[in-house]
């Protein structure tokens, strides 16, 4: 069972303080202000600008660590990250009472996260460590405020380097809106992305994943079977370049999964049992 952690910011409003300060001083700053924190799930948007951004209605976020995760960006071509962020997402705009965890899935390494207030430079939050295929202990965003966080590759070749992330909280005042329409999920359209109709209007838990593409009607399958919703898709190029078991697939392809009638463990115990089945060792 995953325990809850709660945590209040001490930097609590200056973010939105900020945001606020800057339409009042210049009105033209107003469509930015609304630009940053318009909600956006989208796969594609994720993959390209390492971020989501949250509804209010969102009330869990699963952070992935992917497979490979933990290699350096600039690493060896056969020791390249499969995808183009060490979390996924890499950085995260939540509302106020979000609740956040980590799942671990970079095959054959175990990881741990460290989160700070960046107002106060204050060590908030402390995962311990996680094995494969195991979500953190969850933590509560109570406060507004700007959060970073990181954890060790643990990869004894590059003993220094860090994976960093960000949080943000605010008080969001919109809501994630859902795809609303079905398209068949198959490796052979994946060149466009694929919809699924949401089980019900209480999506409350989103989180992203990798899949090979090879894989990607199984997975989807077994996801689907598991009570999950996937609502949305992204195909990629491993930067890895694929062809072996670690690196999986060349073709790759991110999923953004949805849950609305399940709690956070059952969410985290659903993951536990599809994502080791991909070829990843």
């Amino acid at each position: 069972m995953l325990g809850k952690m709660n945590i209040a910011g001490t930097g609590a409003g200056i973010l939105v303080a900020i945001l606020i300060t800057a339409i009042v001083s210049f009105p033209t700053n107003f469509a930015f202000a609304q630009q940053q924190l318009q909600p956006n799930i989208k796969a594609s948007s994720i993959y390209q600008t390492h971020t989501m951004v949250l509804g209010k209605n969102i009330k869990n976020l699963i952070i992935e660590l992917p497979n490979e995760g933990h290699e350096m960006p600039n690493a060896m071509p056969r020791d390249l990250r499969v995808v183009n962020q060490p979390y996924l997402p890499q950085n995260a705009v939540v509302n106020v009472g979000t609740t956040v965890t980590w799942f671990n899935a970079d095959a054959g390494h175990h990881h741990q996260i460290t989160l700070v207030d960046n107002n106060s430079k204050n060590t908030v939050y402390e995962s311990g460590l996680f094995d494969n295929f195991i979500g953190s202990k969850p933590v509560m965003f109570n406060d507004t405020g700007a959060f970073a966080y990181s954890g060790p590759s643990f990869d004894k070749a590059v003993p220094n380097y860090k994976m960093n992330g960000t949080i943000t909280v605010v008080n969001q005042p919109l809501t994630t809106s859902f795809n609303s329409t079905s398209t068949p999920t198959t490796a052979a359209n994946i060149t466009s992305p694929a919809t699924t109709t949401a089980a019900s209007n209480n999506i409350d838990t989103v989180a992203a994943i990798i899949v090979p593409a090879n894989l990607l009607d199984k997975v989807v399958s077994d996801l689907k079977a598991q009570g999950l919703g996937i609502d949305n898709q992204y195909p990629f190029k491993s930067i890895r370049g694929g062809g072996g078991t670690a690196g999986g697939d060349k073709n790759q392809v991110m999923l953004v999964l949805t849950s609305s009638d399940k709690n956070l463990n059952e969410v985290i115990s659903v993951l536990h049992k599809v994502v080791p089945t991909m070829p990843y060792s």
